[in-house]
């Protein structure tokens, strides 16, 4: 691959890529970004040498996509994603599925996308995003609801709905329907910013599995002055301030799981 078709992987395209794994729209990120919609983000992951894939809803990398072609797609490189594309396939065989992506047997697997938020539906023999089921399922209440025959409801009553329920308030109210969503996902984390933590005092104490080794940062000095001083004040070491530092900072970043399954291992 030449230079020049590398994918740049900068903060904003390793986010995008996150939150399009997340199932936040295309025109919600680009609105986050400062884009204008959809299109402008296209604009910016091109210049970045992705291009989108309309079978995985998610940007790849140009160069590995040309490789690919038009009639074969690429597999996703994060394992929800390469469990639900091999379990597409009609023959598939779930103890090999386990064996490519790294789990031990089949209840290792559906531990781990339940802990991503996917659902095994019956219907489509694989697993399917909770969010996106729950969407579903709301729609087809409301289809049933529309289904009802108008003649059994009294005219006025449905002209009064029909007063208070505009159009202009439909829309604008659909508008913030994304952004509920989101905050639907993450209300655990929500509530633990804006709940007051009576235990603020106590420090989470983790054993963490494995040996010890050095490995040497950088950082700036105020920060470091600072940990120095919280260490000295709470009585740790500053080997245990990082280890809590990087476990909760994984734990509220989508990596629970990856956490829960390392302080098991010992």
């Amino acid at each position: 691959m030449k230079q020049e078709d590398a994918p740049v992987y900068d903060r904003r395209v390793n986010e995008i890529l996150k939150g399009l794994d997340e199932k936040i729209p295309r025109d919600e990120l680009a609105k986050r970004f400062g884009h204008k919609n959809y299109k402008t983000l296209d604009i910016y992951m091109r210049r970045r040498n992705f291009t989108w894939d309309q079978a995985l809803q998610n940007y790849v990398p140009k160069q590995e996509n040309d490789r690919m072609g038009n009639n074969e797609r690429s597999m996703p490189t994060h394992k929800a994603g390469m469990v639900i594309e091999l379990l597409k396939q009609l023959d598939f065989n779930i103890e090999e599925i386990c064996q490519k992506v790294g789990f031990r047997d089949h209840r290792e697997l559906a531990e781990y996308m339940t802990a991503k938020s996917y659902v095994w539906s019956p219907e489509e023999r694989n697993y399917v995003y909770k969010l996106d089921l729950e969407r579903e399922v709301q729609n087809d209440k409301v289809q049933e609801m529309e289904e009802i025959n108008p003649k059994s409801v009294p005219e006025d009553s449905l002209r009064l709905l029909s007063n208070a329920v505009s159009d202009d308030i439909l829309a604008r109210l659909e508008r913030f329907l994304p952004l509920f969503e989101m905050l639907d996902m993450h209300k655990e984390r929500l509530l633990e910013v804006i709940t007051p933590d009576s235990s603020s005092d106590t420090l989470p104490r983790y054993i963490v599995p494995g040996r010890t080794s050095g490995k040497t940062i950088q950082m700036a000095e105020p920060l470091q002055d600072m940990a120095v001083k919280f260490c000295n004040e709470r009585n740790i070491k500053q080997r245990e301030l990082f280890e809590i530092a990087l476990i909760e900072f994984f734990k509220r970043n989508g990596y629970e799981y990856e956490v829960t399954k390392l302080m098991r291992s010992h």
